[in-house]
């Protein structure tokens, strides 16, 4: 039996309802522990693996809270000493994410993303002060045009993160509230969409976003994006106006979205994240405005059956490269621990796969999880009949670990039209 220690804030461990999945999770041959952060890891464990989401205490021991600066000292020193341990996710990875200013710098180093892609990040600069000449200064130099949206410096496990104001000329400076992001507002339809990510696999959603925007003589907008974009939002800044009332919204390209989530994960190192991506009127272009550590998945179907295909697949890929280590020289144990690699072959729960969210029941129409690697369906998972080696390494898997299937569902269906 597997154990994994897992911590989240009380509110989304309610919210995610991890305690009605201990007994999947048991069958699977993995015992969920929920971890007490007050007292010390070493006494809990020992632990295979960390799942965590602890942006809430990374924040407010950044910013010098003794309590939680003492937290973070006890779980990192039990990962210190504990290398074996998986981590999902890295600290190292999320830290690189609470900072908007540096989050937005990353995706820039994205291969995927820059201004002749199309991908990109609207235009964007911190800004420290209230000083207006200063800030007005900082919006031409870094080319951020009006309407400029301005978010909190802090972009995680704070009250204020999500409170934002869109200013629409040079006297509506007069209302940033340092630190903060200034970023040029992208015209999108009032559409927003959703990348959830879970390991390889995708999921899509849209929910209600900002109308279109115009620079002129306009007071500041102040708004919080968990009323606005809420996927049940009928909020008045939702409403396009007159003029655009004839646009319809974009409907992404999913083979896109997916080149853009894999560099993402590859360059941040995060298996649970989320993406907010925009489609720009004018060019059609995608716009990144936001990533989000372990996202509420609460609209994802079928999320801890993909989160426990995740979990296992990377134990068992832990176990094979311990089992790989245990059978080589010397010389060829330090080539593996330098670079990271291991015989095992990943399962077929680790291909890229796209799916509409709040789907039905597709228990009795499973498709193969490799399917985005082909231009068509390539096989089923038929007990009797395969198609090919990641269908027959994904049913050894559910096999080994005696898994109850019922109500899983695969991942293969694509954003419903809209």
């Amino acid at each position: 039996m597997k154990r994994v220690g897992y911590w989240m804030s009380e509110k989304k461990s309610k919210k995610l309802n991890f305690e009605d999945h201990v007994d999947m999770f048991r069958n699977a041959g993995v015992e969920l522990l929920k971890i007490d952060i007050e007292k010390p890891l070493e006494d809990q464990g020992p632990f295979d693996m960390i799942l965590h989401k602890f942006t809430d205490i990374l924040v407010k021991a950044q910013h010098g809270h003794i309590t939680e600066q003492r937290i973070m000292r006890n779980i990192e020193n039990y990962i210190d000493n504990h290398p074996e341990c998986i981590v999902v996710d890295p600290l190292d990875g999320i830290r690189k994410l609470l900072d908007r200013h540096e989050q937005y710098n990353l995706v820039l180093d994205c291969n995927t993303i820059n201004t002749d892609s199309y991908m990109f990040i609207p235009t964007f600069v911190d800004l420290t002060s209230k000083d207006t000449d200063e800030n007005r200064k900082k919006l031409l130099d870094a080319n951020v045009q009006y309407p400029i949206v301005c978010k909190p410096i802090v972009a995680h496990g704070t009250q204020d993160c999500h409170k934002m104001a869109v200013i629409f000329n040079d006297d509506g400076l007069k209302d940033i509230t340092p630190p903060c992001v200034a970023q040029t507002f992208v015209n999108h339809n009032a559409m927003l969409y959703k990348i959830f990510k879970i390991g390889s696999k995708q999921y899509i959603g849209h929910r209600p976003s900002l109308k279109n925007l115009h620079a002129g003589d306009h007071p500041t907008i102040f708004f919080d994006t968990h009323e606005v974009c809420k996927s049940d939002s009928s909020h008045h800044l939702t409403k396009p106006d007159y003029e655009d009332l004839d646009l319809s919204p974009l409907k992404p390209d999913l083979s896109q979205l997916n080149a853009l989530s894999e560099a993402l994960r590859q360059k941040l190192g995060l298996d649970l994240f989320g993406v907010d991506v925009i489609i720009e009127c004018d060019t059609q272009r995608y716009a990144v405005i936001d990533i989000n550590v372990f996202p509420n998945y609460d609209e994802v179907d079928n999320f801890f059956g993909d989160l426990l295909d995740h979990l296992l697949f990377l134990l068992n890929k832990q176990q094979d490269k311990h089992s790989i280590i245990s059978q080589t020289t010397p010389s060829q144990n330090s080539l593996l621990k330098q670079t990271g690699r291991s015989s095992s072959l990943d399962s077929c729960s680790e291909h890229i796969c796209t799916k509409r969210l709040k789907t039905v029941d597709q228990s009795g129409d499973r498709g193969c999880c490799c399917d985005m690697n082909f231009p068509k369906t390539v096989c089923r998972l038929n007990p009797d009949l395969y198609d090919c080696n990641c269908c027959k390494n994904r049913q050894d898997l559910l096999s080994k670990n005696q898994r109850n299937s019922a109500g899983k569902t695969s991942a293969c269906r694509i954003l419903d039209e809209m």
